[in-house]
C-alpha cells in the first residue's frame, strides 16, 4: 500500500490543515477562561514558533538519514501530544512549555513536507507542486478552524482531545500510505546535532547565500511577521472587542476559506503560469499593505469584517509565489535553503506573535499598525529582490504546467 506519491502527500496536507487548526478559534476563550493576561495569546504562539525555528534545520538534516515520511509521521504524533498538554494546562508556564514541545515537532512537519514534495517532483514541476501544497493548506485550514470553533462552543476539552486523536491518526497514515526514497546516508546523531544548529547553518550557508537571497529571506521574515502579527491579533480582537464566540470565529475562517480558494485558483494560478512571479509578488504585497491600512482606519464592525475576509484571501496568495521562487533558488542545495526558509519564517512568527501579544496591552489596533509596517518592509525588499534578479538576467518566469 505504501508508495512514493506527491498526490497522496497533498491529501495528507489537507488533513493536517483540518486537525492543526482545531485549537486556534478556542485559544482566546481558553486563555480568558483561565483568567490569564491578554498577552498570552501572543506568547503561546511565539513559544511554538521558537522551537519551530530552532529545530527546523535539525529535522531537515535528519530526513537525509531517516527519510522524510518516517520523520513526518513521528512529528504528527509528537504534535498531538503537545496539543494534549496544551489543553491540560492551567497556568501560563504550563502553556508555554506545551507550546514549546509542540513547536519542536511542528518544525519537522513543515520542513519534511516540503522536502518530500521537492525530492519526488520532476525539476520543472517543483515550483508548481509547492504552490499546490501551499494552496491546499491555505484553503483547507479555515475549515479546520470552523470545525474547531463549533466544537469549542460545545466543549473546549473535547476540541483538544479530538485534535490530539486527529493529528496522531494523520501521522499513522503517513507511515501506511507513503514511501521514502532509498536512504543512502548513515545516521550520525552527533554530527546531525552539530550541523543542525540554526545559527550555525546560517553561518555555514554563507557560501550559497547571495545578495538576492538575503533580500528574499528578509522578505520572508517581514511577511511572516506581518501575517502572524495580524492573525494572532485578529483572533483575539474579535473575541475581546466584539465578544464573538469560538463558532463565529470559525465561521469567519470558513468564509475566508472560500475567498482563499477563489483567490488561489484564479489569481494565484494565473500569476504563477502567466507572469514573472518575482515582479508579481510586489503587487500582491502592495495590495496586502493597502488593505491593512484600511483595516486600521475602519471601526464599524460590518465593513471591518468584510475587509478582513478579503484581506485573508490576498494574504494567502503571496506564500505560493514565494515557494515557487524558492524552488528556483533551491535546485541543488541538499535542502539547506528549504530549512533556512522555514527558519526565517519561524523567526518572523516569533517576533510577530510576541509583538502582537504585548502591543495589544497598549492598544488593540496597534498590532494591525505593526503588521502594516512589516508589509511595507516586505514590499521594499520584494522590489530590491526583483531588481537584483533583473540585473543578473534571471527573471524567474512563469512556472511550467
Amino acid at each position: 500500500m505504501k508508495k512514493i506519491s506527491v498526490n497522496r502527500m497533498f491529501l495528507l496536507i489537507g488533513m493536517y490543515g483540518i486537525f492543526a487548526n482545531f485549537a486556534h478559534p478556542i485559544t482566546p476563550t481558553f486563555i480568558q477562561d483561565l483568567g490569564l493576561h491578554d498577552y498570552m495569546f501572543g506568547v503561546a504562539f511565539a513559544s511554538m514558533a521558537i522551537t519551530n525555528f530552532m529545530f527546523s534545520p535539525f529535522w531537515g538534516k535528519l530526513s537525509k538519514s531517516i527519510g522524510s515520511v518516517k520523520i513526518t509521521g513521528l512529528c504528527f504524533i509528537g504534535y498531538g501530544v503537545g496539543q494534549a498538554m496544551f489543553g491540560l494546562s492551567t497556568t501560563e508556564l504550563g502553556i508555554v512549555f506545551a507550546r514549546l514541545f509542540a513547536g519542536f515537532f511542528i518544525g519537522g512537519l513543515m520542513v519534511n513536507q516540503m522536502i518530500y514534495i521537492m525530492d519526488n517532483s520532476p525539476l520543472e514541476k517543483r515550483g508548481k507542486n509547492l504552490a499546490i501544497s501551499a494552496t491546499i493548506s491555505a484553503v483547507i485550514s479555515p475549515f479546520g478552524f470552523m470545525i474547531g470553533g463549533f466544537l469549542g462552543d460545545y466543549s473546549i476539552p473535547l476540541t483538544f482531545t479530538l485534535q490530539t486523536i486527529g493529528l496522531s491518526f494523520t501521522g499513522i497514515l503517513y507511515w501506511l500510505l507513503l514511501a521514502d526514497q532509498p536512504i543512502e546516508k548513515r545516521l550520525d546523531i552527533k554530527e546531525t546535532l552539530k550541523e543542525s544548529n540554526p545559527f550555525k547553518i546560517i553561518v555555514d550557508a554563507r557560501g550559497i547565500i547571495t545578495a538576492v537571497l538575503v533580500s528574499f529571506f528578509i522578505m520572508a521574515i517581514a511577511t511572516s511577521f506581518a501575517s502572524t502579527c495580524y492573525e494572532q491579533c485578529f483572533n483575539y480582537f474579535i473575541k475581546d472587542q466584539y465578544g464573538f464566540p469560538p463558532s463565529y470565529n470559525g465561521l469567519l475562517k470558513a468564509l475566508v476559506g472560500f475567498v482563499t480558494l477563489i483567490a488561489n485558483s484564479t489569481i494565484c494560478m494565473w500569476l504563477l503560469k502567466k507572469t514573472n512571479i518575482n515582479k508579481s509578488i510586489i503587487y500582491v504585497l502592495m495590495i496586502c499593505l493597502s488593505m491593512m491600512i484600511s483595516i486600521i482606519l475602519i471601526n464599524d464592525i460590518v465593513p471591518f469584517i468584510i475587509i478582513n475576509v478579503i484581506f485573508f484571501g490576498f494574504n494567502a496568495v503571496y506564500l505560493p509565489l514565494m515557494q515557487a521562487i524558492l524552488a528556483k533558488f533551491a535546485k541543488h542545495d541538499d535542502g539547506v535553503l528549504i530549512g533556512l526558509f522555514n527558519s526565517m519564517r519561524s523567526l518572523g512568527m516569533v517576533g510577530g506573535s510576541l509583538f502582537a501579544g504585548f502591543i495589544y496591552e497598549v492598544g488593540p489596533k496597534l498590532s494591525f499598525v505593526s503588521s502594516g509596517v512589516a508589509f511595507a518592509i516586505s514590499v521594499i525588499f520584494a522590489i530590491i529582490c526583483y531588481l537584483q534578479l533583473k540585473r543578473q538576467g534571471d527573471f524567474a518566469p512563469a512556472i511550467s504546467n
